[in-house]
C-alpha cells in the first residue's frame, strides 16, 4: 500500500546512551511480552523470561526486580514511541495529507511489538490496571484522537475515534475479521484514511 505522505523516518525515541544496554533491554522487552503473551499475566514468570534469555535469574533482577518492572519499561517506551508521533503531528499542519500520515505512523508502531503489547493489554485487564501509566496512555489517545478529527463536531470527533479503533481492532479481532496480519492492517488504515477525511 502507498504511503498516505511522503516518507519520513518513524521516531524512535532517544537515543541509546550504551548500545548493549539499550540492546539487552529491547531482548528483555521482547521475550517478556512472548511470555506474557503466551502465558497470560497471571501464568507468566521471572524464571521463565530468564530461562528464554537464556540468562540466570539474578542477571535478569539486575536490570528488572519484577514482571511489574518489566511491564511498565515496555509501557514507557510504547508512550515515548506514540509521543513522537504526537510532537510531530502538533509541527504539522492541520490536513487531510497530516491526518492520514499519524495513521501511518501509528499503523507502523503497532505492526511490531507494539501491536503484541496492545493484544495483551486488551486481553489482560487486571495487569494493566495495576500499571499506572495506563491514564497517561489514554490521555495520548484522547490527543492523537483530538489531532485526527476532520472537523471539531460531534460527528468529526467521532470519526477520529472510529479511525483509531480500526488500527486497534486489526490487531485484536483477528479470528473474526480472518486475513493476514498486513492484510488487516491494510484494511484497518484504508478504513481510517476514509473517515478522516473532509
Amino acid at each position: 500500500m502507498d504511503r498516505p505522505n511522503a516518507a519520513r523516518p518513524l521516531p524512535d525515541g532517544d537515543p541509546p546512551v550504551d548500545g548493549r544496554r539499550t540492546d539487552t533491554r529491547k531482548r528483555i522487552h521482547d521475550v517478556a511480552l512472548a511470555v506474557f503473551s503466551e502465558r497470560g499475566w497471571d501464568g507468566a514468570t521471572m524464571r521463565e523470561i530468564a530461562e528464554r534469555l537464556q540468562i540466570t535469574r539474578p542477571a535478569l533482577y539486575y536490570h528488572y526486580r519484577s514482571k511489574e518492572d518489566i511491564l511498565a519499561s515496555i509501557h514507557r517506551d510504547l508512550a515515548r514511541s506514540v509521543d513522537g508521533i504526537l510532537d510531530w503531528a502538533r509541527a504539522q499542519p492541520a490536513s487531510a495529507a497530516t491526518r492520514a500520515e499519524i495513521l501511518y505512523r501509528l499503523a507502523s508502531l503497532m505492526a511490531g511489538p507494539w501491536g503484541t503489547f496492545i493484544d495483551f493489554a486488551q486481553a489482560s485487564e487486571a495487569a494493566m490496571r495495576d500499571l499506572k501509566a495506563t491514564e497517561d496512555f489514554a490521555e495520548r489517545m484522547d490527543s492523537l484522537a483530538d489531532l485526527l478529527k476532520p472537523s471539531d463536531t460531534v460527528a468529526g470527533r467521532m470519526r477520529a475515534r472510529l479511525a483509531l479503533d480500526a488500527l486497534f481492532m486489526a490487531g485484536s479481532r483477528s479470528r473474526s475479521l480472518g486475513g493476514t496480519d498486513s492484510e488487516r492492517c491494510q484494511a484497518a488504515l484504508a478504513t481510517g484514511t476514509a473517515l478522516i477525511r473532509e
